[in-house]
Parts: C-alpha cells; sequence; structure tokens
C-alpha cells in the first residue's frame, strides 16, 4: 500500500508502510505531521493511525485529530494536504475559478431583500474553505446555491420595489384627482 504524507508543509509520496516507518523513526516524519493513503476517507495524523502507530514510541502521545472525516476520495490519487499542513502550497482548483459571490450575496442584502440574501450569503461564505480543504465538489455547490440565492433576492426585491413605487404612483394620481 502507497502512503503520502505532509511534512514541513509539503505533500511527499508516495512511499511504502515500511518506507513511512523508516522515515518516522529517522524523525523526518512526526506523530502530528499528515498521512493519507486510498483506504482514508481524510488526512489525519500519523499518530492516530492503528496501523502505523505501532512504530511510535511507548510515551509518544497520538496528535490531534483534524476535522471530521469527508468522502472518500473516487481516486486512488491523493487529495491536497490540508491548508494547516500545507501553507506553503495553494490549493489547487486544476485551473477552474470558482466564484463565492461574496459581494453579490453582500449587495443584494443591502440593496434588495435582506432575508433572501441571508442563505446566498452563508452559501458564499462555505467557497473558500471548501477549496482550501480540497473538497471542489461541495465548492461548487456552495457556489451554485450562492449564484441561486443572490438572484432570487435581487428579483423578488425588484418585484417588491415596483409594487411600491407603482402604489406611490397611483396614490399620488388618486390624490391628485381629489383635488
Amino acid at each position: 500500500m502507497e502512503w503520502y504524507y505532509a511534512s514541513n508543509g509539503q505533500q511527499q509520496g508516495p512511499v511504502s508502510q515500511e518506507q513511512l516507518m523508516e522515515l518516522f523513526q529517522k524523525g523526518e516524519v512526526k506523530t502530528s505531521d499528515l498521512v493519507w493513503n486510498e483506504t482514508m476517507t481524510d488526512w489525519v495524523p500519523f499518530g492516530n493511525v492503528p496501523s502505523l502507530s505501532q512504530a511510535a514510541p511507548a510515551g509518544a502521545a497520538p496528535a490531534q485529530s483534524p476535522a471530521p472525516a469527508s468522502a472518500a476520495p473516487a481516486s486512488a490519487a491523493p487529495r491536497s494536504a490540508p491548508a494547516a499542513a500545507a501553507a506553503s502550497t495553494a490549493p489547487s482548483t486544476g485551473g477552474e475559478n470558482i466564484p463565492n459571490y461574496l459581494w453579490q450575496s453582500i449587495v443584494c442584502m443591502v440593496l434588495c431583500c435582506l432575508p433572501l440574501a441571508i442563505p446566498a450569503l452563508i452559501f458564499a461564505t462555505k467557497v473558500k474553505p471548501a477549496i482550501e480543504m480540497g473538497k471542489l465538489d461541495e465548492a461548487r455547490d456552495a457556489s451554485k446555491k450562492a449564484k441561486m440565492w443572490c438572484w432570487i433576492a435581487f428579483g423578488v426585491g425588484l418585484v417588491v420595489q415596483v409594487l411600491y413605487l407603482g402604489l406611490v404612483v397611483v396614490g399620488a394620481m388618486a390624490e391628485a384627482g381629489a383635488m
């Protein structure tokens, strides 16, 4: 089985389990360094992997576990190491630009329809973290939903403004006719 690991902010691998254990024994991989293989759903600290913990000294405490795991990757290729482990490398979206619609959500909140722009803002704020965690499908979905709620807020806000303007005009005409 091939392993990947994130050490000193760089993703490394693939290496065999034996090579990974040797790297740990040499001190090149620490219990807090994140590791991943194709059977895992997410990157986890070396010290939290039962099959690797046998290489850890008895006094070594397991590392803190990261956020809950997401769905397993579809291919045998590793996902990008989490941003905390690979801070020196920007997350890759494969050249795809995934817009977050954040400023559009804020404009809709201020100018159009506050209640309907709130979901747009919530989904807009989920895009960047999903990209940073390498969850591009979640980022695309959040972007799509943010765009949809922006348009809904804009459309409802426009209709309400037109109706309000119409009522003002009708009221002004009725008052002018009464004089």
